[in-house]
């Protein structure tokens, strides 16, 4: 399964139809007050955070470096058709750069922003990018559907650094400069199916796919890498875009008895309506299998959360960053930690996580880029990166090859609340990135 990246993205444009974002919430919140090394978490332990980020040392230079700071800089879509859609890339970088800067910054400098919001215009993200190659040393945690607007700017400059949040146009895999914490080439994700698999034998003979029109060829990439592994798809349907009434497709379904609902390309909105139109036509699917609806609104969104319990399923390239993981995993206590220090009202989403992954990422490169610390040499430094997981707040994945990861953690809904279902402690890694031929999911 591709999990979120790009179809989260569409799933969060067509799926809205007026409702809360759910994944791609925002809320622009004040400063907080949380403690940079230790945070409350659930049942009254007190969580342990990541230490100081490891120091980078060496002769930096660079466009956007001054000897009392480095700048980078960022672009994001968070006004246009949906306002505050990609918000959280923004609070994340803001919480990263709160817990480098008080902790000495890079190379004894302060991190500083220039922040774009691009409103979903192709021009004004070319604009930023132009200004970026000559007055930052480093793009950091950019997430927009415009992305591909900016490949002129990097081959004109190719030693613009690039490290991207989440890539949604696959086209950048194959551009020098562009990395990210989380590749996620055309290809799907086979761990998460093949759990479910084995959890739910029968119900995988009888599945259904609901698909939103314009993340059609992410649905083709999710049934082609299901069906690799023994599902059989007995209904798929790519819906109009804003679909708010599932009642046809319910009935469908129903009828041909089918047991496992993917929902993988449509938005945790959808997801609740769903669960809500299910329950009044009396059909209880044993799965729906939704990598959006792992998000801080969805049981507002479904109103009474016992229609998801046991059934409502997510596979997550994350560690459960809403909270769940925070007494086990340092990372996501750092994160959440300096989120509320950041913006102590802003919902932490995928973006968020991946933004802050994506400041940790260019940090490793300059500590791993030599003495001479320059855009050239962090360049190749990135490329050398084979292994990275944030320390845990992501999936071990290969960003210097740029390959997908077959980590996930099985999350499902027990007692109208997320729980961690599998494996109890870090990732589940035993099944494969399936690259797909773009040629495949758009014939």
């Amino acid at each position: 399964m591709r999990l979120h990246k790009r179809r989260a993205a569409l799933a969060c444009l067509v799926g809205v139809a007026g409702m809360a974002l759910g994944a791609c919430s925002s809320s622009k919140g004040g400063g907080g007050t949380s403690s940079a090394t230790t945070a409350s978490a659930g049942g009254g332990t007190t969580a342990a955070t990541l230490p100081p980020n490891a120091k980078v040392t060496g002769n930096l230079s660079g466009p956007g470096v001054t000897p009392t700071t480095i700048t980078i800089g960022q672009i994001a879509t968070t006004t246009g058709p949906v306002p505050g859609l990609f918000q959280g890339a923004f609070d994340g970088l803001d919480a990263w750069v709160a817990w480098i800067n008080a902790n000495g910054g890079i190379d004894g400098r302060q991190v500083k922003v220039d922040r774009v919001d691009d409103g979903f215009n192709c021009n004004t993200y070319t604009n930023a990018m132009n200004q970026f190659a000559t007055s930052t040393f480093a793009v950091v945690g950019n997430v927009t559907l415009e992305d591909t607007c900016g490949k002129a700017t990097l081959a004109a400059n190719p030693n613009m650094i690039d490290v991207q949040a989440l890539e949604l146009d696959p086209t950048l895999y194959s551009v020098p400069n562009v990395y990210t914490p989380a590749p996620n080439p055309p290809g799907g994700i086979t761990t998460g199916l093949e759990y479910m698999k084995q959890k739910f034998p029968a119900a995988i003979t009888h599945s259904a796919q609901l698909v939103g029109a314009a993340a059609a060829a992410n649905g083709k990439e999710e049934q082609l890498t299901a069906e690799s592994v023994g599902y059989h798809y007995v209904y798929v349907r790519d819906i109009p875009d804003l679909t708010t009434n599932f009642t046809t497709y319910i009935l469908a379904m129903k009828a041909q008895g089918v047991q496992f609902v993917d929902m993988t390309d449509l938005a945790d909105t959808s997801d609740a309506n769903f669960l809500q139109q299910a329950a009044q036509q009396n059909f209880h699917p044993d799965v729906v299998y939704g990598a959006s609806a792992y998000d801080a609104s969805e049981f507002k969104l479904l109103g009474d959360a016992s229609l998801a319990n046991n059934v409502l399923w997510s596979a997550l390239p994350t560690a459960m960053y809403l909270g769940q993981d925070r007494a086990t995993v340092p990372a996501v206590n750092t994160y959440l930690t300096w989120m509320a220090n950041a913006h102590q009202n802003a919902p932490s989403t995928l973006y968020s996580v991946q933004a802050w992954a994506a400041g940790q990422l260019l940090v490793k490169a300059m500590q791993e880029a030599g003495s001479s610390i320059t855009q050239s040499s962090v360049l190749a430094a990135l490329k050398g990166i084979t292994s990275f997981d944030a320390n845990g707040l992501i999936g071990r994945d290969n960003p210097g090859d740029k390959m997908g990861t077959p980590c996930v953690v099985m999350a499902n809904v027990q007692n109208g609340s997320w729980v961690r279902a599998y494996p109890k402690t870090g990732f589940d890694c035993s099944g494969t990135y399936r690259p797909i031929p773009l040629s495949e999911v758009t014939k």
